[in-house]
């Protein structure tokens, strides 16, 4: 079986040596006896989870005022009151721990960072 290393480091293989060739994915997969099925699994499992994101503000209080003044922090501009941002967040940590929070407000991943910051 091969590990999500082993083929995050024939992807960068093949970026590096085939890619630039013009070989397709599916031929260096073959060449190197690697499943293809098994390579395009993984790769949009881990791939695909990424997005851009756009930041329209910032809080006027600083983390470390607010903490002494108990005051939640206030988003700077709003792009549409009847619209509002959410935010959703997958994390995945080097020791296997995976957390995935989906339909956050900007408050809420403010309190789950703080309450992670303290399990660090």
């Amino acid at each position: 079986m091969y590990s999500s290393e082993d083929l995050e480091r024939f992807y960068f293989q093949y970026q590096t040596e085939a890619l630039p060739h013009g070989e397709s994915l599916q031929s260096f997969c073959a060449k190197n006896k690697v499943p293809y099925n098994i390579f395009q699994k993984w790769f949009k499992d881990t791939r695909k989870k990424v997005v851009e994101v756009q930041v329209d503000g910032a809080p006027e209080i600083a983390h470390e005022e607010k903490t002494k003044t108990g005051e939640q922090p206030k988003p700077v501009s709003r792009s549409s009151d009847e619209n509002p941002v959410r935010i959703w967040i997958d994390i995945r940590i080097s020791n296997g721990l995976h957390l995935s929070q989906k339909n956050l407000s900007y408050q809420d991943l403010v309190r789950m960072i703080e309450k992670l910051e303290g399990l660090c």
